[in-house]
């Protein structure tokens, strides 16, 4: 095992301390990482985006000139470009990559794969969170992208108490998509229910980010969590992975690509259609023991293989094979960045 990486993280995000971009970055560091944090979204003159891509498609071209002396005062072992659609032009990338390797990580797909599949192939190595997705890329001739499915850091197992103003026997964290709005209806009729995100038809308490996502979490009995993508894709998403970090009892629809990260029945409960949804969570409400047997289950199989630092632990040692295939490796004795050693 190599000693602790540095690594250069180039992202984009704002006020969303609990998103997963956040998220992955706080894993790093749990996983004994120094990085180097370059936030775009308070430096737009680092970025060249002519065709005003968004929502995780690009490219987003990081201009390197900018961020050059950064980087060698840093001298990172590994360069994370993580989502936004984030990558270096082809001139840069080739540059950069005569010194350090290079990972993108695509935390939108299948949606974004059209723009992104694109460029994907010039990144050291790429990463897709969707199963579909990693088949296109795979049907494409793009060979360097591997899944990252997502995960969670440890922030999301600590207790939070309930409070007042977020009590409910049902949550829903997420904005309303047309295709959520029939059983988000029957959930507020039937339930304590409340909703967080933007354009919902019924009374919302709006999104939540930071702190308030914890207290509405950990305020809710249950939470649903809603797996279709906007383009229509049914996708585990990052929320189903924070919803059972809490320790709440999650729903969520039944779909085959769930089987790899949990049990239905004993670590998250499934259903198909809103009157399978209000039976079961009728049941639950009702049952509290049965209900808690399965949101610790859940919790426990969430801590045990969902974490980010287990994630990116796991990454780096496939890109470790990847570079060792070149005819280099992470450094092993001595913890000299990548940069300084001679790459063949």
């Amino acid at each position: 095992m190599w000693p602790p990486l540095r690594v250069t993280f180039i992202c984009r995000y704002t006020r969303e301390l609990t998103g997963v971009v956040r998220s992955i970055l706080m894993g790093l560091y749990e996983l004994g990482c120094k990085a180097q944090e370059i936030n775009v979204a308070g430096r737009p003159d680092l970025l060249d985006n002519p065709m005003g891509h968004r929502g995780g498609n690009g490219p987003v071209a990081v201009r390197l000139r900018r961020i050059e002396a950064e980087l060698a005062a840093f001298g990172p072992d590994v360069i994370i470009f993580c989502a936004g659609g984030l990558t270096f032009c082809p001139k840069d990338m080739a540059q950069v990559k005569a010194r350090y390797p290079v990972v993108g990580i695509t935390l939108s797909d299948p949606d974004v794969f059209p723009t992104v599949s694109r460029y994907a192939g010039t990144f050291t190595m790429h990463t897709t969170n969707s199963p579909l997705a990693l088949s296109w890329y795979r049907s494409e001739g793009i060979h360097n992208t591997v899944l990252l499915p997502f995960a969670v850091d440890s922030r999301f197992f600590v207790p939070w108490p309930v409070d007042a103003r977020y009590r409910a026997d049902v949550a829903v964290i997420g904005h309303a998509w047309p295709e959520r709005l029939p059983i988000a209806e029957r959930l507020v009729e039937e339930f304590t229910t409340r909703l967080y995100g933007n354009n919902w038809p019924w009374a919302s308490s709006g999104p939540v980010h930071g702190d308030d996502w914890f207290r509405a979490a950990w305020s809710a009995r249950c939470l649903v969590n809603f797996p279709r993508t906007r383009a229509g894709h049914i996708n585990v998403k990052v929320g189903l992975f924070e919803a059972t970090a809490t320790g709440r009892l999650v729903c969520t629809e039944f779909f085959e690509e769930m089987g790899l990260y949990f049990a239905y029945g004993h670590e998250v409960v499934g259903y198909s259609g809103a009157d399978d949804l209000v039976a079961k969570l009728r049941y639950y409400l009702s049952h509290p023991e049965e209900a808690e047997r399965v949101a610790r289950a859940g919790q426990l199989r969430c801590g045990t293989d969902h974490t980010w630092a287990r994630r990116l632990s796991v990454l780096f040692t496939r890109l470790d094979g990847i570079l060792r295939n070149e005819g280099s490796s992470f450094p092993v004795s001595q913890g000299f960045p990548l940069s300084r050693q001679t790459r063949t």
